[in-house]
């Protein structure tokens, strides 16, 4: 029997349907960790006009390339970031694993602050306190398991469209928070200026690619028989309509009302109709931080695991085993969260414009190699070999990698670096354009040739064969 084949979704375990991915990706997007994110599209001089046209546009290209992964998940039936080891090799893969890891935790850790605040004053404890109750949720929803977390999210998806629809209509009508400040927001808000829009269309393709290392792991228990098509749309919708949405909500109450703490500015929007309704925005806040961390915990306790597997192949899947990865991944993404509580917006700024950077020739390659390089033909077994026709490390995809985010740097704009090409873009971060495109390009030249090479090789061998025996 193969090694690690019990990350391989047996036939009788298939279940569910192509229509729960909506549900899912709804409830784990629309929580305030989003909702903040668009915060970040408003700067003064810029017209909220503008930013939302560009959270739109970010959002519905971005949320292509995350369900183009989601739609692999049912025909493969594994973990998104073990199939990445048919591009990069069987040890290679690795690489890509340890940066999903550190994204795992560096959301979880933005999102668990967020969920805390909203606890502390929801429940008048303090934030570390909030970040321990958070925690101890998101724990006890990834031990659960994958069927808890798609019912949890699916029950969230209702409670979380009735609060922030509700929410939305406040700020339509012009609420108290929007009156006093609209002729500042009106004055500090005139016009269109190039480097923030390509920002606000940066920033929400970052918040959607973020679920591409494991979207694939909540389609792939779906049947077989699911098809590309359904996959890709029900993700895709769910995305669009939330992470549009959140940011939007986002941009409009920084636009009327300045401010870093979103939390704040939406507890007292929701107080206008009164302190229960207020109760209601805190708990939508705190449980939308608790149903996106699960994602994170349960892929950053994955990837751990995919990680540990390839060099100990021995390991059995048990319920100890989960539990021992859960636990330190949770630690840690706990602690990291205690560390960022004091500066949450310009911490969390500075994580998502590095995260995209790393994560863009990923995308590129895993996806490039599966539509147009092999499209969707692997030999599922060899991927668990460090043996297989996928090899221990596939320098072509790794040399695509380093090349596509070396070639991304001139155009960063990012707390670290900036661009000499960002700078004469006015600050616009155009970067993951450039990974996607040159990280891609590289991939789909080398790999076909490769393959081509390979299967010519293979032919004459056989056709050598052929003549001896004949």
């Amino acid at each position: 029997m193969m090694k690690n084949a019990w990350f391989i979704t047996a036939r009788w375990s298939r279940h569910g349907k192509a229509s729960d991915l909506i549900f899912l990706w709804f409830g784990a997007n629309a929580q305030m960790a989003v909702v903040a994110t668009g915060l970040m599209a408003i700067v003064p001089g810029f017209s909220l006009t503008w930013a939302v046209l560009g959270v739109v546009i970010g959002t519905l290209i971005g949320t292509i390339f995350m369900a183009y992964h989601s739609a692999q998940g049912p025909h493969l039936g594994i973990p998104q970031m073990i199939q990445s080891r048919a591009q990069f090799g069987y040890y290679g893969a690795v690489i890509p694993l340890i940066m999903v890891v550190l994204m795992y935790l560096g959301f979880y850790a933005a999102g668990a602050v967020i969920g805390a605040q909203a606890l502390a004053m929801l429940l008048h404890v303090s934030v570390g306190t909030g970040i321990l109750i958070s925690s101890a949720a998101v724990f006890l929803l990834v031990l659960a398991g994958y069927n808890m977390i798609h019912k949890f999210n699916r029950w969230m998806s209702y409670f979380f469209t009735a609060v922030f629809a509700v929410v939305t209509v406040l700020l339509i009508i012009g609420s108290p928070v929007g009156h006093t400040q609209a002729a500042a927001a009106s004055a500090v808000h005139p016009g269109f200026i190039l480097g923030p829009f390509l920002l606000s269309i940066s920033l929400a393709v970052i918040n959607t690619l973020g679920y591409a290392p494991y979207v694939a792991d909540y389609s792939r228990y779906l049947p077989q028989s699911t098809t590309v098509k359904s996959t890709f749309w029900y993700t895709y919708f769910g995305i669009v309509i939330s992470n549009s949405w959140m940011m939007i909500l986002g941009a409009v109450m920084q636009a009327q009302s300045p401010s870093s703490d979103v939390l704040k500015g939406f507890a007292t929007l929701g107080s206008t109709l009164g302190p229960w309704f207020r109760i209601l925005v805190l708990l939508a806040a705190a449980l939308g931080i608790v149903s996106i961390n699960a994602l994170n915990i349960y892929g950053g306790f994955m990837s751990s695991l995919t990680i540990t597997s390839t060099f100990l192949r021995k390991l059995k899947p048990t319920l100890a085993l989960r539990v021992w990865f859960i636990i330190p991944i949770s630690i840690i993404g706990t602690y990291l969260a205690f560390l960022e509580k004091g500066s949450l917006l310009s911490s969390f700024d500075a994580f998502l414009g590095v995260l995209i950077d790393f994560l863009v020739p990923w995308t590129a390659i895993n996806l490039t190699d599966y539509y147009f390089v092999r499209k969707g033909k692997y030999d599922i077994p060899d991927i668990f070999r460090p043996g297989g026709q996928y090899g221990k490390f596939n320098w072509v995809a790794l040399m695509a990698y380093v090349v596509g985010f070396l070639a991304e740097m001139p155009f960063m704009n990012t707390t670290l670096h900036e661009g000499g090409i960002a700078k004469l873009l006015h600050g616009g971060d155009i970067s993951w354009i450039v990974g996607v495109l040159v990280a891609g390009a590289i991939y789909l030249f080398a790999a076909k040739r490769s393959l081509a090479s390979a299967t010519a090789s293979a032919q004459d061998s056989d056709e050598r064969s052929a003549s001896q025996v004949s």
